[in-house]
């Protein structure tokens, strides 16, 4: 029988990792690595609060589904404050949790907890970069705690903001999603940013250790975790991609994105394959929801 992971293992496996009172955490979490914890994902966050304290701050991903164009031609889809988000347990959990503030970006909502929470999200709007709470946490001595090993938890929060500052460019989907603007009123928002390929990003680890920008490496419950200098990985990621800036890249031959995406892609005909491998993408997903 798996072990029940308590609350006060969880407080401990995060001290023995080396978080502390005061600190600002982008969190990302996946929550069946770390076992069976009593409580389910309230008591992860409970754990996480009471060692920062009340002098710290709990940042999460709480993103909401985009929908291509044509669709919101055709119908209402609104992102508001509760919308539920795709990002996971630890995501939808903080969402409700008491006291949380949610950034009315309408795409790349976060959700933050603690000493920062309400200037974090009132300052990232429909006019911010979508990933740009993160370029401030990186800038204010912000840590990335990934509970998961690579292939189940991606990034150590910093790579979609290197790309932002670089303004690296990619063609990316027609999509978007409608909100309430502050005087009531529904406009159309839609997506402007590049994006990147998850299995590419995994290129930085062995830079990132080289580089000292990992602060420990433990476990939480039964999950592989890193603790991670946001500042530290940002400097790198920047550093390498105004070299190359392809170094995130996958090397998976039927990677439409990596292939075809981006200004520096090596894939064959992609002005004219991106276009209809996007388009067939989106017709298998339609058939399947029927």
């Amino acid at each position: 029988m798996a072990e029940h992971i308590t609350k006060d293992r969880l407080i401990r496996d995060l001290k023995e990792l080396g978080v502390k009172e005061g600190d600002s955490l982008n969190l990302k979490i996946s929550m069946k690595s770390i076992g069976y914890v009593e409580g389910g994902p309230n008591t992860v966050i409970e754990a996480l609060r009471e060692v920062v304290g009340e002098s710290g701050t709990l940042v999460a991903e709480s993103f909401v589904s985009s929908h291509h164009l044509s669709t919101l031609r055709k119908k209402t889809i609104l992102s508001e404050p509760d919308s539920p988000s795709y990002a996971g347990a630890i995501a939808n959990a903080m969402i409700k949790y008491p006291g949380v503030y949610r950034s009315s970006h309408p795409i790349q909502r976060f959700t933050v907890l603690g000493a920062r929470a309400k200037e974090l999200s009132e300052n990232h709007t429909p006019d911010s970069y979508a990933y740009d709470i993160l370029r401030v946490l990186a800038e204010t001595g912000g840590k990335n705690l990934k509970i998961g090993a690579d292939g189940k938890v991606i990034g150590v929060g910093t790579t979609h903001v290197a790309i932002g500052l670089l303004g690296l460019k990619q063609k990316i989907p027609r999509e978007g999603i409608h909100y309430k603007d502050k005087d009531g009123n529904i406009r159309l928002f839609k997506r402007t940013w590049a994006g990147g390929c998850e299995k590419g990003f995994s290129n930085f680890v062995p830079l990132y250790e080289n580089a000292n920008a990992f602060i420990k490496v433990g476990k939480v419950g039964e999950a592989e975790t890193t603790l991670s200098d946001m500042r530290k990985t940002l400097d790198l990621e920047l550093d390498i991609m105004k070299k190359d800036p392809g170094f995130f890249l996958c090397d998976n031959p039927k990677c439409i994105d990596c292939r075809y995406s981006w200004p520096f892609s090596k894939g064959k005909g992609k002005r004219i394959m991106l276009p209809l491998l996007r388009s067939y993408i989106r017709l298998k997903r339609k058939l399947k929801k029927h």
